[in-house]
Formats: C-alpha cells, sequence, structure tokens
C-alpha cells in the first residue's frame, strides 16, 4: 500500500500530539479514529480519578516562546504556529466577542542568572536578529531597547529585579520578548477536539471502550506487523497504522520506544489570589504581569539547565502558577520482561497519582527561592497546590515522530516526545507529522532530519542518567 492510498488509521491518545495529528491526516483523507481513556467537555480534556492533571495536555496553561538559542527551526516552527493561534483567537471572537483568546501575547521576561546576558540568551538574539525579529526583543540594559519598548507599550512589563546581596546593587539582566506569552493549553485542546469531530475523527473515549490494551500483530516474514489494536473492553479495532501518542505513557503501550523516550516530572505549585484583592489581580493580570523566565544558575560544563524556574500570569480563576524545570525528576520502576532497552532491568514512568501531588524538597526550596525575588507579595504564603506534571523526554529535546522500524510496512507510527515544549506548536505539528507519515524521508518539513527515529544518537537530556542518577525519586520518599 502507498503512503498516499487512503489508510485506516487508529491514535493512541487525544493530547496535544494526537489531536494535531489526526485533524491532518483526516483533512488528507484517511480514515481515523483517535483512542483515550478520558474524556473531553467544553472545557477542556478532563482528568479522571486515576490521572487528576497529570500530563501537559490537561494544564491550565504552557509557556508560548520562540526563543531557541541556535535551534533556527523550532524558532520558525514556533513562529508559524504563532501565526495560527492570532488567527484562532480571531475566529473565536468572530464568533463571540467575549471568547477568551487561547493564545495570550502578554510577553516574556527571560531573566539571567548574572548582569550579563547568557550565551543562550546572546544565541537566541543572533537568530532573532537574523531573521529579522530583533526589533521584538528588549534587552533591560540597553538604553536602546528600553527607549523602543516606551514607544511600543512595553515598558511595564520591563521589570527589573534587584540581585540579592549583591555587593554592587546590580540588577539580573533581562530581555523581554515580544513575540511571547502562554496558551490556554486545556482549552485549546477542547478547541482542537472540536475541529478534529468537525472534520470527520471518530473519538472512543473512555477506561474500557477508550483505553488501549495491546496492539494486535501478526507475523510476516520472520518479523511482526500491526494489524490494529484492543481495548480495555475487549474489543478488536483493525487499522493500517496505529500511532501511539500517548506523552509519558507512550514506553508503557510500546516498549519499542524504549531507548528513544523516558517519562520525567517538572514541579509546579500555585498559589490561588482572591479577586477581592483588586491590587493582586490588577498587578498578575496577563494584561499587567509577563510570563517570567529565570536560570538561577548558569549552564554546566556539559551544557545542562540545573536552575529554570518560571511564572505565568494568573488564570481567570486567580490561579498563579510556578514550575521549576531545572531538574525534572524520574521514576525508575521495573520494566516488564521483554522490554527492548532497560537501565539494571528498570525504566522511568509515571509515579502513581496518590504519590506526585508532594514535590521533592529540592524543587519546593527552589520555588520558593524564586518566589523570594520575583514574587514578595507570596514569600511566606503556603502553596495552595502542588504537583509533579510529567513530560516525556527525547535523547536531544527533538520529537520523535516518524515509523517504528521494528514493525514491518510501516504499521506502527510514534508521535511523542515533547520534551515539555510541546504545547506551543499544537496549530501546526499536525501537518508536519502528517508530511512525515506519507512521505517519510521525501517529506518536505524542515523538522525531518530532527524528528525521526534515532537509534544511532547516544542517550542524553539525562536519559543516561538511569536508576542510579540524582534524579531518580522512585521507591524513595518524596
Amino acid at each position: 500500500m502507498g503512503n498516499h492510498d487512503i489508510q485506516k488509521v487508529a491514535i493512541v491518545g487525544a493530547g496535544i500530539f494526537g489531536l494535531s495529528l489526526a485533524i491532518s491526516l483526516c483533512k488528507r483523507g484517511h480514515n481515523v479514529t483517535v483512542f483515550d481513556q478520558h474524556q473531553y467537555d467544553k472545557t477542556g480534556y478532563q482528568p479522571s480519578d486515576d490521572n487528576p492533571q497529570l500530563v501537559a495536555s490537561v494544564d491550565h496553561n504552557k509557556i508560548f516562546r520562540a526563543s531557541y538559542g541556535t535551534k533556527l527551526h523550532y524558532q520558525r516552527l514556533a513562529l508559524e504556529s504563532r501565526e495560527a493561534w492570532i488567527a484562532i483567537n480571531k475566529e473565536l471572537r468572530d464568533a463571540d466577542d467575549g471568547a477568551d483568546d487561547l493564545f495570550v501575547p502578554c510577553g516574556m521576561l527571560r531573566v539571567q542568572p548574572t548582569a550579563s546576558l547568557s550565551l543562550l540568551e546572546q544565541e537566541t538574539l543572533a537568530n532573532m536578529t537574523r531573521d529579522g525579529l530583533r526589533d521584538t526583543q528588549f534587552v533591560e540594559g540597553s538604553s536602546e531597547d528600553r527607549e523602543r519598548a516606551a514607544e511600543r507599550g512595553w515598558t511595564e512589563k520591563l521589570l527589573e529585579f534587584p540581585i540579592p546581596d549583591d555587593s554592587d546593587r546590580r540588577s539580573f539582566e533581562a530581555v523581554l520578548d515580544s513575540l511571547a506569552g502562554f496558551t490556554r493549553c486545556h482549552r485549546g485542546c477542547a478547541y482542537f477536539h472540536s475541529v478534529a469531530e468537525k472534520a470527520g475523527v471518530v473519538f472512543r473515549f473512555g477506561p474500557q471502550q477508550g483505553c488501549f490494551d495491546s496492539l494486535i500483530e501478526e507475523q510476516v516474514n520472520g518479523g511482526k506487523r500491526a494489524v490494529g489494536l484492543r481495548t480495555k473492553d475487549g474489543q478488536a479495532h483493525d487499522a493500517d497504522v496505529v500511532v501511539i501518542a500517548a506523552g509519558s505513557f507512550s514506553t508503557q503501550l510500546l516498549p519499542d520506544l524504549s531507548y528513544h523516550l523516558e517519562s520525567s516530572a517538572g514541579s509546579v505549585a500555585t498559589f490561588k489570589i482572591d479577586k477581592a484583592d483588586a491590587q493582586l489581580w490588577d498587578k498578575y493580570s496577563p494584561e499587567k504581569f509577563p510570563v517570567i523566565t529565570w536560570k538561577s544558575a548558569p549552564r554546566g560544563k556539559d551544557g545542562r539547565d540545573t536552575g529554570s524556574v518560571y511564572v505565568l500570569p494568573r488564570t481567570p480563576e486567580g490561579f498563579v502558577k510556578i514550575g521549576y524545570r531545572g531538574v525534572k525528576f524520574t521514576n525508575f520502576r521495573p520494566a516488564p520482561d521483554g522490554t527492548p532497552f532497560t537501565q539494571d532491568g528498570k525504566w522511568s514512568i509515571p509515579l502513581p497519582p496518590s504519590e506526585f501531588q508532594s514535590l521533592p524538597s529540592f524543587s519546593a526550596d527552589a520555588i520558593r527561592e524564586f518566589v523570594a525575588i520575583f514574587l514578595p507579595e507570596f514569600k511566606d504564603v503556603p502553596f495552595y497546590s502542588t504537583k509533579l506534571c510529567w513530560y516525556t523526554d527525547s535523547l536531544d529535546n527533538s520529537f520523535l515522530i516518524d515509523y517504528v522500524p521494528t514493525y514491518a510496512d510501516k504499521s506502527v507510527f510514534v508521535c511523542s516526545g515533547g520534551s515539555g515544549h510541546g504545547a506551543k506548536f499544537m496549530p501546526v505539528l499536525g501537518e508536519h507529522a502528517a508530511d512525515v507519515f506519507e512521505n517519510g524521508d521525501a517529506s518536505t518539513t524542515p523538522m525531518r532530519p530532527f524528528w525521526r527515529w534515532r537509534e544511532d544518537v547516544p542517550r542524553r537530556n539525562g536519559l543516561q542518567e538511569g536508576p542510579d542518577g540524582p534524579r531518580n525519586i522512585g521507591e524513595k520518599t518524596v
């Protein structure tokens, strides 16, 4: 069967990657069914008792940025996506004057670890300059940039933060990115679910009829080919191609991915502002407050980031979300027999729901340090909530979107590996992934070389650490 023939496609996962790909494949004429154990309603992707607010697709908001250092391909993909989000905002407002934007261009203040620009920031500004976008970036220490920020109405968000205990009374250098902001992720999923239904995508939701149980395989020429999947209710669903787009659960559904992907957890805490507190409500609104990111320490000699913390403006419900990404924690548990790749017989998987509401003390302390500097009103306020949010890390932070070569006849496709930065691409990711789905190495997307199956790439990005690494909180008291 040629790649351009109409195919029956079963996609496992109705999150960011699965929804985006489903829409694009359906629009190209394929017969697409999406399976997911959870539900959607008008407000978004709904967590169950077994998975309360566990993954990115159900989160209130996610940072939108096009700042990628030397990774020009992701910068350009993000800007392509930004245009699409703005068009969606207009569509929603045209239909309803009171509709909330799904992308909020509130700006992002990239606060440096010192009073100078980091090498990564210099690389980002160089790429912005290369693409003619330098005027969208405002360096706090540049009088020219501050003047331009005033002319364009961004001065209020070009915030200044003194470096604690600095004998010279310097402030952290910072760059305000006027292209950035955040997406309302769970509402975005609800929107794209509606788009998918209108396009003709069929959905099977629920802990039985929507929950993946196993691939249905047949032997061919000494290998194996997937011919469908079975759900927890025992029903068989035939398909020409099965797509695994299950985020941090992808390796558990398809252990063949275990070399390429690993589940890891970022730490998230919230405060809640009472609307009656008019001063705080106004100060932390998207109209007045940018996304703020801070690297509390420069990157190490190995290039690893150990100090990233961020905060987003308050939500309409009053939640202020702070996230710590400097260390993403792993949870190593014994892997099933026959798993193609393990480390000492173990692999990292999401913690059980009963265990991921508490934060490791290391990350809680990092968030508290950030709060003391950047959110002084909350310095002594207890967290409203905490949780670990599970990501799907790849070997190199690039997504894994390709056919799985351990299955014959291009019968299994993977669309995963968001590595904590996939949500922003939701409007455009599916078209690029569908190009790979139909055309493989002949696809025209510039993302093809970065998203390919890459078993020849060493395990990096922390995936090399294994169960003895410092990030592992598996089978330990959090």
